[in-house]
């Protein structure tokens, strides 16, 4: 590539300005303020535009925009390339946004929409170009030599960083991801939680055999208490019949006569709806079993007051019960005020003592509040036993039919017609098989309810863990890739590094010192280590650059530069741009230093300067 013009329109303090470039070497001899360094960045700026970002304050399009004027700036640069020539004409403005771009082949008029002429011109970035094409004068002055590896590692290998700086990043990637010793890291973390999430789909799988244990138990149960309703029914239906054989065998006309009026009043004392409100207590108890367990508020304690007028009435009653029985008073009115004065005294403990408001209860508060209710009506008790009260009422209703049953048997009876103690021990023994399969069933409902409990607390909701658990598995695979790859780069560098110093040092360090010698005149012979550090060989002595004058120190460098910059474009540098940087030379070192400039091949050279010593520069210009 070759500079062909430059035309601007604002750019610093340059405006309206029109420069042409011929081959070789271009002097710009301008006095201090003219705008030089303006020129060489705005030559950049065409080829590469500019950093909107803000540094301390200032952006590089701010530092190049004209006083005074808040719009847009720039203008046009003329090149060729490959037998072509081509125009950029680029404008900037106070963000990237504003900024426009158009490349132009100048024959043709084609529009190359261009993201970077530099790049397709150049064959190099940005950085690079800085590193290698343009000389301002602090470029040729190195602070320490510690430098020196990422200067090199940035030429040629165009990279914005130096090799132990990736290294040192790549490792801290990698212990993010895996600490090398101990447990820590990216992956371990995900693995960890990648246990965890297995060990509770275990135990939903647990949850879920359970739960069809539990399914299988609760159907077996549904089906015993068919069972023991089926052979209950049975048992009862041979009461009766052992009852009414009983009576049949044991009375007379007189005597069931008797009986019967006594059956009779016995069954006027019970309410009807005995054997309904029976009905609805034992399917409250079911709804109370399967309920899952809750605490409730334990009732309160009768007072001795209460006690004390129940007792008396139930004294009252049994002694009117006895007159009866004896046959001092009739043995309707002993029995009717013995059942006046029970009902009494149950009224009396049953009563309801009022109760401060309560929060709004339970549902297994409410169904249990209803059952105690109707229960009370029928039969007394002392706790809250559910299964027990329920056994009690059942045998309240037991009787209350036997009543029924015995009342139909006694009517038709005339005489006796069975064998009484063979009919009074299966009876005995028919209600024994009915108390065994009463406390059965208590015991199925007990068991019923712990396990409809167990079953509410049992989680077999695996879809989300089993989901979460393929996420973190992709995890973990995305960790241990993003690991594999980072190690590998790192070897990649560590080779690259190790080909880097097999392959250039040793043609890098002949010219340094092939260029050192032709400027100086001196056997000053280049060495450079393995991580790029330069020591300068005189008469068999080895010294540090430190030792070094700074002008011999800047020609050091300005050769060391050369070397690499031929290393990069393979012996034929396009374009040098030269900002008054050998000031600190002295008249010889400057003179063969710009001799050597002069001498470059197949480079064109921008040479801006404010002094009238040009050197070697003066016999080269075209």
């Amino acid at each position: 590539m070759r500079l062909v013009s430059a035309e601007i329109k604002a750019f610093g303090r340059l405006s309206e300005q029109k420069i042409t470039f011929t081959e070789g070497v271009n002097v710009l001899c301008r006095p201090n303020g003219f705008g030089k360094s303006t020129l060489a960045n705005f030559i950049r700026a065409m080829l590469y535009g500019f950093a909107y970002t803000r540094k301390n304050g200032v952006s590089d399009a701010s530092h190049w925009q004209p006083w005074g004027s808040d719009g847009r700036f720039g203008g046009s640069l003329t090149v060729q390339h490959n037998g072509e020539t081509y125009r950029i004409e680029r404008f900037f403005g106070a963000t990237a946004r504003a900024e426009s771009l158009h490349v132009f082949n100048e024959k043709s008029g084609e529009d190359m929409f261009w993201q970077c002429p530099g790049e397709e011109l150049l064959g190099i970035n940005a950085e690079s170009f800085d590193r290698s094409a343009y000389y301002p004068q602090e470029a040729v002055e190195l602070a320490s030599n510690s430098g020196l590896e990422q200067r090199l590692a940035n030429l040629v290998q165009n990279s914005a960083e130096d090799y132990d700086s990736v290294q040192e990043k790549l490792r801290a990637y990698r212990k993010n991801l895996r600490y090398e010793r101990g447990n820590g890291g990216l992956i371990y973390d995900v693995q960890q939680k990648e246990y965890r999430l297995e060990e509770q789909l275990k135990e939903v799988d647990s949850a879920k055999r359970r739960k069809v244990a539990i399914d299988d138990r609760l159907r077996q149960i549904d089906g015993q208490q068919q069972g023991i309703a089926a052979e209950r029914q049975t048992l009862r239906n041979r009461e009766a019949q052992l009852v009414q054989q009983l009576a049949q065998a044991q009375t007379s006309d007189d005597d069931v006569a008797a009986r019967l009026r006594q059956v009779e009043e016995e069954i006027a004392c019970v309410p009807p709806q005995l054997e309904q409100d029976a009905d609805k207590c034992d399917e409250l108890a079911r709804k109370i079993a399967a309920l899952p367990a809750e605490n409730t508020a334990p009732r309160g304690k009768l007072s001795p007051v209460r006690w004390a007028i129940a007792a008396l009435f139930a004294a009252v009653g049994a002694v009117m019960a006895v007159l009866g029985a004896t046959g001092v008073l009739s043995l309707a009115v002993g029995l009717g005020t013995f059942a006046a004065c029970a009902v009494a005294a149950a009224a009396v403990l049953l009563a309801k003592k009022p109760s401060k408001p309560q929060q709004e209860p339970s549902e297994g508060q409410t169904l249990k509040e209803e059952f105690l209710s109707l229960a009370r009506r029928y039969v007394y008790f002392d706790g809250d036993d559910v299964a027990q009260i329920n056994r009690l009422l059942w045998e309240k209703c037991n009787n209350y039919r036997s009543l029924l049953q015995l009342r139909e048997a006694l009517r038709p009876m005339l005489k006796p017609k069975t064998d009484v103690t063979s009919a009074e021990e299966e009876l005995a023994h028919t209600k024994e098989q009915i108390a065994r399969l009463e406390a059965q069933n208590g015991d199925l409902l007990r068991e019923q309810g712990q396990l409809a409990e167990e079953q509410a607390r049992l989680n077999t909701d695996g879809v989300a863990v089993q989901d979460e658990l393929l996420y973190v598995r992709e995890q973990q695979r995305q960790a241990q890739y993003r690991y594999k790859v980072a190690q590998t780069v790192s070897d990649m560098l560590a080779q690259a590094k190790q080909k880097l110093s097999v392959s250039y040092l040793p043609q890098l360090c002949n010219r340094t010192t092939e260029l050192l010698q032709a400027v100086t005149q001196q056997g000053l012979e280049v060495t450079v280590k393995g991580n790029f550090e330069i020591s300068v060989r005189q008469q068999g002595l080895t010294k540090p650059m430190s030792e070094y004058s700074r002008g011999i120190r800047e020609i050091i460098l300005l050769c060391f530069r050369l070397a690499l910059s031929e290393l990069l474009y393979q012996k034929d540098i396009p374009l040098l741009i030269v900002d008054d940087a050998f000031v600190n030379f002295d008249n010889d070192n400057f003179l063969r230093a710009t001799q050597l400039l002069g001498s470059l091949a197949h480079t064109q050279t921008v040479y801006l300067t404010c002094h009238d010593r040009l050197g070697g520069l003066a016999q080269t210009q075209k």
